[in-house]
């Protein structure tokens, strides 16, 4: 009800300061058509282990022992943004990716990483 009203106070504003330029302005009603788009579930296993297999390949040091707790990383990759296994997996390289390009005076193989993927985020750990 709110809303409504400040929309119609900006409306009655509008129209207002138009008249005195002899121009009318009117106000359409919109429909919003909201699409839901059929998520698949994600396969949190599947993804850690493709990416953990695609740091090993770009030559990083995976331990197991590096956590949120006791290790670097960058933001966290928000899952829920992601229709599939395939498209968070795609961001968590392209994660990767931007973590060797931000330490690019290391070798790769000095730098220790791990993948965690909780609940909400995915996460690119390194030391």
């Amino acid at each position: 009800m709110k809303r409504f009203a400040i929309i119609m106070l900006a409306l009655i504003a509008i129209n207002s300061s138009v008249a005195l330029s002899g121009v009318e302005a009117k106000a359409a009603r919109t429909t919003k058509i909201v699409h839901t788009v059929k998520r698949k579930k994600i396969n949190r296993t599947l993804v850690r282990k493709r990416l953990i297999s695609y740091g090993k390949r770009k030559g990083m040091k995976f331990d197991s022992k590096l956590t949120v707790k006791n290790s670097s990383w960058f933001p966290p990759t928000t899952i829920k943004y992601y229709k599939n296994n395939s498209e968070l997996i795609s961001a968590g390289k392209g994660d990767i990716r931007y973590l060797l390009s931000s330490f690019s005076d290391c070798e790769p193989n000095d730098i220790s990483f791990n993948v965690r993927v909780t609940r909400n985020y995915l996460y690119i750990l390194y030391c």
